[in-house]
């Protein structure tokens, strides 16, 4: 009987363990699938789903064919035929006696025409070339493939780019991309080939960068001579805001609890957007000395309960913020916006410029944008994954490590606020959080000293005095009314 009952009992244990089991795995897959954003990054990344090639499309005069010349190939029939080629016999006038075969130069008596329509299709009787009638034959340029050199057709089009392919099924970057499948997916190739993106492919953007980038991260302007607060208070809210990283909340409870000065959060948020404001111009324009190891990469925010986008490009050496753009969209357009921001910080661009990335398929483009539209090379740096499978990966992880701490610093700042509720205040708070990171905190890296040291600042020892100052100076550069 004792032996039934403790069979008995284990089997409920074992049942127990299982059903436990079954609802911290369903738990699981809720919060793994949940809509609900986490704080550190999103459940699904989309940004791997083109790729982009490093040749540029080649710009070459529309003729499909290799021009010929129609005596020579008078000759040719000659000596093949032993006979002359006559000329086309014709039942009616010819229509167009001033056309002449646009491929080998044959004129018009060797022109065959369909003699109906306006329009009317012709034959040349020596090359066989077909053509129209009223078609212009003056050369244009046209996208061809850097491998094959055929003629790219154009098979998508977007709001701001289109997306050309190679149609040759013999093109060289085809047979390559189809010969390194593995097998798995080479059975998947074969029953449908659909699925796979193994032709040349190349996006021809469209959009303005200037007036893109310009509409990007404007606030309007806010006076920072109307708030009610002393300076004191003020350089002490942004110390607490910024430099430690405490939410607006716990930013008017320690001004409360500790100095004694009574105010509302939103107060606090609406200092921290009149500063934001004001401080832009200075931190866009300061003629920063770089180095020429720069590096790029984007992280998440939380704005609104959805996911937005912060791309960051970054002086490894001098550790200096150089782009700090925030979008809701992680697209080709957003990287071309943050390198524009890292070009205008040179009063020349160098020759030999280069940026560390990951394997972001988007700054691939976005170099062949600015090759093709403004006239700007620069070259990348791939470091892919978290092994070094290249050379050039295993010589610049390091630069990638150095943002990806940049990244973490940031999100350990703006954690507490557990996000922003508008696109304004992620924009304010990250830029608050890049002029404090460029002319306020010291660096272990540099020797505990500060990436930029303004003159003006020194001999200040509290970091309130030293935001009160920096305020000053970025308010000096704003154009006046």
């Amino acid at each position: 009987m004792l032996t039934q009952l403790l069979t008995y009992l284990v089997r409920i244990i074992k049942l127990q363990q299982q059903i436990i089991l079954i609802l911290v795995t369903q738990l699981t897959n809720i919060y793994m699938h949940s809509k609900v954003p986490r704080l550190e990054k999103p459940t699904y990344q989309r940004f791997n789903q083109f790729k982009a090639d490093e040749k540029l499309p080649l710009l070459a005069a529309n003729t499909d064919t290799k021009q010929l010349d129609y005596q020579q190939l008078l000759q040719e029939y000659f000596q093949q035929h032993q006979k002359p080629l006559k000329p086309v016999k014709r039942r009616k006038p010819f229509k167009y006696p001033e056309i002449t075969c646009p491929h080998c130069g044959a004129p018009n008596e060797y022109l065959y025409s369909n003699g109906g329509g306006q329009t009317d299709l012709l034959l040349c009787k020596i090359c066989a070339c077909q053509f129209r009638a009223d078609k212009t034959f003056s050369k244009e340029l046209v996208l061809r493939c850097p491998y094959c050199r055929n003629k790219l057709a154009q098979v998508k089009q977007r709001v701001h780019f289109k997306v050309w392919r190679c149609q040759n099924l013999q093109c060289v970057y085809r047979q390559r991309a189809i010969s390194r499948l593995p097998p798995s997916e080479l059975e998947q190739y074969q029953t449908n080939p659909n699925q796979f993106k193994v032709r040349y492919r190349y996006r021809e953007y469209d959009f303005n960068l200037k007036s893109v980038a310009n509409e990007s991260a404007i606030q309007p302007v806010v006076n920072l001579n109307r708030i009610q607060a002393s300076p004191q208070v003020l350089g002490t809210i942004m110390t607490y805001y910024v430099n430690y990283g405490l939410s607006a909340a716990k930013t008017a409870a320690i001004m409360y609890d500790v100095h004694g000065v009574k105010i509302s959060k939103q107060t606090i948020l609406n200092y921290a957007q009149a500063i934001a404001t004001n401080v832009r111009l200075f931190l866009d324009n300061y003629p920063y000395q770089l180095s020429s190891n720069f590096v790029g990469d984007e992280t998440y925010l939380r704005v609104k309960g959805k996911w937005n986008y912060l791309f960051y490009f970054y002086d490894v050496d001098k550790k200096i913020i150089l782009a700090d753009y925030v979008t809701p969209k992680r697209t080709t357009e957003s990287a071309c916006i943050a390198i524009y921001q890292v070009l205008q910080k040179f009063p020349t661009i160098p020759a030999d410029l280069r940026f560390t990335v990951d394997d972001n398929p988007i700054y691939r483009v976005a170099r062949l944008y600015y090759a093709q539209h403004e006239g700007i090379s620069f070259d990348l740096n791939i470091v892919k994954g978290l092994t070094n499978e290249t050379e050039v990966a295993k010589q610049h992880r390091p630069a990638k490590q150095t943002i990806e701490r940049l990244n973490r610093s940031l999100k350990a700042n703006y954690r507490p606020m557990s996000g922003f509720k508008s696109a304004r205040g992620s924009v304010t708070y990250v830029t608050l959080y890049s002029l404090c990171h460029n002319f306020l905190l010291r660096h272990q890296s540099l020797a505990y000293r500060v990436p930029v040291e303004l003159p003006e600042l020194e001999g200040l020892t509290r970091m309130p005095d030293k935001w009160l100052k920096l305020i000053e100076i970025a308010q000096e550069q704003l154009p006046t009314a």
